[in-house]
């Protein structure tokens, strides 16, 4: 994570979502297989735990707080957040360099991302428009802390925890076969 000092929590929030991204794209960029992949999938789930951690503890107390109580958006940050620990949990447990692993690296890369440009959107406007700078200061100090010692894996699973559908895809099917079942059979599916 970002060890920047004098950040406040939504410059250190944003910061991390940046060095995430690239990490994400660093593993884009390694074939599959490559040993060097799975090492940099393993250290990128722990800094996506570590982060998330730190976000439950900062930053969705503080969004709550500024948001009406008919907005949702701070109850889907928090589904969401469930839904990447669960994809991390599946994650440990399957084989490295396998076709599974694969996708469900594919499948936490593709909601993280789109999770982080949320947040950006929707929640951090909020949060810099209701709580004061030196408080925010203050919680981008505690944050940090709290990345730094956070445990990188995942508590064990809810019971009314569900991963996210799988849109991924199927990369068992040809182009043809994908286009085949779509039209033949009104499928309008992507896989």
């Amino acid at each position: 994570m970002a060890t920047e000092q004098g950040l406040d929590l939504l410059e250190q929030l944003t910061t991390d979502h940046e060095v995430l991204r690239v990490r994400f794209s660093e593993l884009a960029g390694l074939p599959l297989g490559d040993p060097r992949r799975d090492r940099l999938a393993s250290l990128t789930a722990d800094t996506l735990v570590r982060h998330l951690a730190a976000e439950d503890e900062y930053l969705y107390p503080l969004a709550r707080d500024g948001r009406p109580p008919h907005d949702d958006a701070v109850a889907h940050g928090l589904q969401t957040h469930t839904a990447l620990y669960g994809l991390v949990r599946e994650l440990e447990t399957t084989a490295a360099g396998s076709t599974e692993f694969d996708r469900l690296l594919a499948r936490l890369i593709e909601e993280a991302t789109g999770h982080f440009g949320l947040e950006e959107a929707q929640l951090f406007p909020t949060v810099r428009a209701s709580a004061a700078p030196p408080r925010l200061t203050v919680l981008g100090e505690q944050a940090r802390e709290a990345e730094r010692t956070a445990s990188p894996h995942p508590g064990p699973a809810g019971p009314h925890e569900t991963l996210p559908p799988d849109d991924l895809v199927a990369p068992e099917l040809t182009w043809h076969e994908r286009m085949h079942r779509r039209f033949r059979f009104g499928d309008t599916r992507e896989n």
